[in-house]
């Protein structure tokens, strides 16, 4: 986890507050998923009664579970890294590389919130729903923009770390 001082500014805290706002869902998400699962296995093969919805129960949570958990993931730097080829550069053209890559993200990050929002708008209008469950399919869709979104400022920290590293020529990796 980042440790915060006190130059860290409210912004920062508020992603840092965020993010672990969100992991906390995933996490739950994920406790839901195990219990349901296990009970849905043991009511299927011992009883004879699965629990009807469990698949489109899944299909909600499945995707709460990994986008609450991008954000958090790039906040205490958890994503995997492959630095075979980087970790020989000179920490000048690494915080040059790691600024642009982090720039091309926050591009990815920023296109996928804003078609997730036009998806969620479109089912909002279709009114469509999830099947035995009947719940509203935008309500999951707008996951999407809000993780993305989230993962978005992630980087934008990343970012100012970068130009902060770059303007006082400290190219320490």
């Amino acid at each position: 986890m980042r440790i915060i001082s006190n130059k860290t500014s409210v912004f920062e805290k508020s992603i840092e507050t965020t993010t672990n706002i969100l992991m906390c869902i995933c996490s739950g998400a994920l406790l839901v998923m195990m219990f349901l699962g296990t009970a849905d296995v043991l009511g299927r093969y011992l009883f004879n009664k699965p629990i009807i919805g469990t698949t489109e129960i899944f299909e909600i949570l499945l995707p709460i579970m990994a986008l609450c958990g991008f954000a958090y993931a790039q906040w205490v730097k958890a994503h995997i890294k492959v630095d075979i080829f980087s970790s020989r550069l000179p920490p000048r053209v690494q915080t040059i590389l790691g600024f642009a890559l982090t720039l091309f993200s926050i591009g990815y990050f920023a296109v996928i919130a804003w078609q997730g929002t036009l998806v969620a708008i479109y089912l909002c209008q279709q009114g469509a729903v999830i099947s035995n469950i009947q719940v509203p399919k935008f309500f999951i869709q707008l996951l999407v923009p809000l993780g993305t979104l989230v993962m978005c400022l992630v980087l934008i920290i990343d970012l100012i770390h970068f130009l902060t590293k770059m303007r006082k020529s400290d190219y320490v990796a």
